[in-house]
């Protein structure tokens, strides 16, 4: 369906998507536009991407955090990332680092999908492998938090992602459709809210034999983060001070707390005392 802003339909579902925000932190999207063709050719350019050779992928450097290649790490999945992926320019950088003598398909897939997202606050696309080693018995990413505003996830048939409730339930998300993605809120979403919505305590599991391939697009935004004040009252005093995303991911990267991964740290970094 198309939604417009300011029709019925559009705020019926406004209100469904900030229940569900509210409730899980998660919601499901069915986006049919693309053609199932199109979403089988971007999970064999996921593929593809990550049969190339150890040494090529390590090209992929970054100075943050998550934002170019890891290997293959016990607890986390191999990745690659590119920042500005809605910028064309920067897809084809990635695509030429990678295959240096040209991979039109691949390039076109990408600038293809973000096409209607140019305009955007997403900036960095995450290509995530979750396979197996010899003498693992399960693969996965451990339980975290992201330090996002949203986070939007497209995976292949293999299933793993788990969404913790608020009573301390483990949910397997399970795909409705080919073309559904998952909706995640992060810390900053959290803390624009003023809590009104928590950050989502997720975790990868796969325990079968075959990889997992997931399409991440992770929103971060540009400028100076306040909570707007219709959402704080005296039942709902102000939680977090005016920050940057930037300089919450700074102040995430420098900590040397083993355990940050499980930390509110957004509340550590800007929360009101």
């Amino acid at each position: 369906e198309n939604l417009k802003p300011g029709t019925t339909s559009w705020a019926s579902a406004c209100n469904e998507i900030r229940e569900a925000l509210e409730e899980y932190s998660f919601f499901e999207v069915v986006y049919s536009k693309p053609s199932r063709e199109f979403l089988e050719e971007i999970l064999s350019s996921l593929r593809e991407v990550f049969h190339l050779p150890a040494e090529v992928k390590a090209k992929n450097v970054h100075p943050k955090l998550g934002h170019g290649y890891m290997g293959k790490i016990p607890g986390f999945p191999e990745g690659l990332g590119i920042e500005y992926a809605t910028n064309k320019e920067e897809c084809q950088k990635f695509t030429n680092l990678m295959w240096p003598e040209g991979n039109d398909s691949f390039c076109y897939g990408l600038e293809k999908y973000y096409e209607s997202n140019a305009e955007s606050t997403i900036y960095l696309l995450k290509l995530l492998k979750y396979g197996r080693s010899r003498g693992e018995t399960n693969v996965g990413f451990k339980a975290h938090m992201d330090k996002t505003f949203l986070t939007l996830l497209y995976q292949n048939h293999v299933r793993g992602l788990e969404i913790k409730t608020k009573d301390g339930q483990w949910i397997p998300y399970q795909p409705s459709s080919p073309a559904s993605f998952a909706v995640i809120a992060g810390d900053v979403c959290m803390a624009w809210s003023n809590d009104r919505i928590k950050s989502s305590y997720h975790r990868v599991i796969v325990t079968g034999n075959e990889d997992r391939y997931a399409l991440g697009l992770f929103t971060f935004l540009r400028g100076v983060i306040e909570t707007p004040q219709e959402l704080v009252d005296d039942e709902h005093p102000l939680k977090y001070r005016p920050f940057e995303h930037e300089g919450l991911l700074d102040f995430y990267q420098a900590s040397n707390d083993p355990n940050k991964r499980d930390r509110n740290i957004v509340k550590a970094y800007c929360g009101v005392n």
